[in-house]
């Protein structure tokens, strides 16, 4: 695929990253719904391959997830895996799949000051999860109950970054949605946090031409 269709597909999302380049880190978020239609993976692992190469001196953020985050990470992986950052609900969190030259920031490395901003994130953008992550902050536990908790806040963390890792705010999100359901689970939630931030994002009904 040649740059010059890949630009003819979102123009200001090129536009957009070049424009951010010099002024701060370039973070695009490459993930999504756990159900990937085994005819659309190819083109996941070959469109992040193409942004890998067209954006050099973007980084790639994930989540770790089988389905979508995992063909988008195989296909920034094949170009540079150092430019691959999987923020991880806890630090054990799929590690043997993680290539390691990648980058990981697990939530529990973040300070309490940063936890509880990401928290309030997660509960604005999705408020029917609000007693489910304050029941995880009362507890300060990971188990059967409050496990989904780390998950979300986690995906706050994705948009947001942290000052304490070095970890740099989002700037784009490129996801893969269920068509049936696509503002469901926690890849409809990242978006409502991307929105919350003013993070610009595209699904595949725009970058899946």
């Amino acid at each position: 695929m040649s740059e010059k269709r890949m630009i003819s597909y979102e123009t200001e999302f090129f536009n957009l990253l070049r424009r951010d380049s010099t002024a701060r880190e370039q973070v695009v978020l490459v993930e999504g719904s756990r159900n990937l239609f085994t005819r659309d993976r190819p083109r996941l692992v070959e469109f992040a391959k193409e942004l890998a190469r067209l954006l050099p001196q973007a980084m790639f953020r994930t989540g770790n997830a089988p389905g979508a985050d995992e063909a988008f990470a195989e296909g920034v992986r094949t170009v540079d895996p150092s430019r691959l950052q999987y923020v991880l609900p806890y630090e054990t969190h799929g590690k043997k799949k993680i290539d390691p030259h990648s980058q990981v920031y697990p939530l529990d490395a973040i300070p309490d000051s940063e936890l509880k901003e990401a928290c309030q994130q997660a509960m604005e953008a999705t408020p029917e999860i609000a007693g489910l992550i304050r029941l995880y902050m009362k507890l300060r536990v990971k188990n059967r109950s409050t496990v989904k908790a780390l998950y979300l806040i986690r995906d706050a963390l994705k948009v947001l970054g942290s000052r304490a890792l070095s970890l740099a705010p989002a700037t784009a999100g490129i996801f893969y949605v269920d068509p049936r359901k696509p503002d469901s689970g926690g890849t409809g939630h990242t978006i409502r946090l991307c929105r919350l931030s003013n993070v610009p994002v595209w699904n595949q009904t725009r970058w899946m031409k």
